[in-house]
């Protein structure tokens, strides 16, 4: 497979773009970190999710054979503060969160990964890794437990830009008397009473933290495989051990490329359980649709910080996603009932103008669309040229010419919402059950019942038809008051909750 300009990726491991040349011609392996899996997934979580979400559907979508493995961290510190506080079992509390969490991106909308192995499967080749850790003189036991040498790895810190002999004890390393040196971190941990433990060569205990990830991936994508990625705050310590005990263990290389999406925030804290500043993902898709999270969070560059507001996503999102569906229902209509034949580029030139400038613009969307996401994944500069699109079909919808014999000229509009639907997952949806699922958020947000609605606009079609304008007009007021818009069409009148 080849393009004319390969997709250019940000490497955090050498801080510049540079071109994606994979390991094997076509293919991508790509390993992300997943969940600590202790507790329900907030939408701060949701934006790595649907970062990589993207990422992998923009890979498939230029022809790209992508193995995308996302583990499951079931075996954990919090999880078995959590199970013991529960009165659980680690793995069973682990399993409960795990399924809450593919509900939750199922929601989203996101792809499966192919793989999603969990630390409890691949007990037995952590304990081979670490032995190879050991035996090669990177790694030593000591009372039960096994640390990493850090000292033992001259390149520790190229990742993260941080230097060995800054790394003094108390400072994001664990004091441990155990340890060699501050900045040692354990691959196997000595069970305490209480604990769930596995049998190994130092004694009944249970991995460390880092090791997993190097395990998982080696098993599913082999070592040196194309792109690793991942929150930026798994930089420093996570994926720079990683590093370590990866290149260690195999003598070769790990990640080739490592891409890491930025914060979402609150004000200038980023948003974390231990902050408390978390809203789960469950919640907030009961308030919009899970599309306008989306593009909320691709309307910024991924590896940029992103300040979360309920005002931005409520006003902001949802109302532009709301505008895309109108277009898209308008172009769907205007195609379905054109029986003209007039071809789309007749059509532009013979009323020119914002015609002719929105087929222009329309038939090179693919093109910018693709040069925009082999650039880094720039997803804000797509959704720009969407915003854009969405302004050219609402607008031409509104001309009679274009209603009349429009068709083909509107069709290519609704090939390029396919494309942003296909990487984004943006778009996809049909226009009625969109609407429909908005109005019943709507409704429900406001108190107010569908049905009275309906009966309100029952009433006023009877007014109408009665010629009590009046009577009409004054329920028109009352549906404004609850925040309903209503559409008079020849065929009868419909409604939509109003979108501010």
């Amino acid at each position: 497979m080849s393009m004319a300009t390969p997709i250019q990726l940000y490497n955090s491991l050498t801080n510049q773009l540079e071109p994606l040349q994979t390991r094997e011609e076509g293919k991508v392996g790509m390993y992300v970190c997943g969940m600590t899996v202790y507790d329900y997934c907030h939408i701060g979580h949701a934006r790595a999710m649907l970062t990589f979400d993207m990422i992998v559907r923009h890979l498939r979508h230029r022809g790209f054979e992508v193995t995308y493995v996302r583990n499951h961290t079931d075996v954990d510190d919090k999880i078995i503060a959590r199970a013991n506080e529960r009165g659980e079992d680690p793995l069973d509390l682990a399993q409960f969160f795990i399924d809450q969490l593919d509900q939750d991106l199922e929601s989203l909308g996101t792809i499966k990964p192919d793989f999603e192995p969990r630390v409890s499967g691949h007990i037995e080749n952590i304990i081979a890794m670490t032995q190879t850790l050991i035996d090669r003189g990177h790694a030593y036991a000591v009372n039960g437990s096994v640390y990493f040498a850090v000292d033992s790895f001259p390149d520790y810190g190229k990742l993260s830009g941080k230097r060995l002999k800054d790394l003094i004890a108390g400072e994001r390393v664990a004091v441990d008397p155990d340890k060699k040196s501050p900045a040692d971190f354990a691959l196997w941990k000595a069970a305490k009473p209480g604990e769930c433990f596995w049998k190994s060569p130092w004694g009944a205990g249970r991995p460390g933290w880092h090791i997993e990830c190097s395990v998982m991936s080696n098993h599913h994508l082999g070592c040196d495989f194309d792109i690793h990625g991942g929150g930026i705050d798994l930089i420093f310590p996570h994926h720079e051990n990683e590093i370590a005990q990866s290149e260690c263990a195999t003598g070769g290389g790990f990640a080739r490329y490592w891409l890491h999406n930025g914060h979402l925030t609150f004000g200038t804290e980023k948003m974390s359980k231990s902050l408390g500043n978390i809203i789960r993902i469950r919640d907030i898709v009961e308030q919009v649709p899970a599309e306008a999270l989306r593009l909320l969070y691709f309307e910024a560059h991924y590896r940029s910080p992103l300040p979360y507001s309920t005002e931005k996503l409520a006003n902001c999102s949802v109302a532009g996603l709301n505008r895309l569906y109108q277009a898209k229902e308008a172009a769907l209509s205007i195609i379905a009932s054109d029986k003209s034949g007039c071809s789309g580029a007749q059509l532009a030139s013979d009323l020119g103008g914002d015609c002719a400038a929105y087929w222009d613009f329309v038939q090179s969307f693919t093109d910018r669309f693709n040069a925009a996401m082999d650039n880094d994944f720039n997803s804000a500069k797509v959704v720009g040229s969407l915003y854009e699109l969405v302004r050219y079909v609402n607008h031409l919808a509104a001309q009679k010419a274009v209603r009349k014999r429009g068709g083909q000229l509107l069709q290519p509009a609704l090939d390029a919402f396919a494309l942003c639907d296909k990487v984004l997952g943006i778009g996809g949806s049909d226009p009625a059950v969109f609407f429909e699922a908005l109005r019943t958020q709507r409704m429900a947000a406001q108190g107010t019942d569908p049905e009275d609605v309906e009966e309100l606009l029952r009433q006023r079609t009877e007014a109408r038809s009665a010629k009590d304008w009046a009577a009409a007009d004054r329920i028109r007021d009352e549906l404004c008051k609850l925040q309903v818009d209503v559409m008079d069409r020849p065929d009868g009148s419909t409604w939509r909750a109003r979108i501010d």
